[in-house]
């Protein structure tokens, strides 16, 4: 897929290079971050993940257990992946010029 158009984003210093260390310290750049992330919201039809403005301090033992049935849904149908398949996955369609969603 050609790369011919250009997002920009105005955002704090500081927090662009926090997130550029993230980033390349996972072994990608932060433009591919953005790249998978929009690829995963349209197989979503959403944003990939439910933003929320509670920490988990913040949240009541029913909300904390609701997230960890989700997650324990997830682990028993197979939706979790280590660290180690990101990585693998990640290296196998760098090296395939994809950039398809993992």
């Amino acid at each position: 897929m050609a790369m011919e158009s250009t997002f920009q984003v105005r955002m704090d210093s500081e927090l662009k290079a926090r997130v550029e260390t993230l980033y390349r310290d996972l072994g990608t750049s932060f433009a591919e971050a953005v790249r998978i992330f929009a690829r995963q919201s349209l197989r979503d039809g959403g944003m990939p993940f439910r933003p929320t403005l509670k920490t988990w301090d913040e949240m009541t033992a029913q909300e904390i257990g609701a997230k960890l049935a989700k997650s324990e849904s997830d682990i028993c149908e197979g939706r979790l992946f280590s660290q180690e398949d990101v990585d693998a996955r990640m290296k196998e369609r760098l090296a395939h010029g994809s950039t398809t969603a993992i």
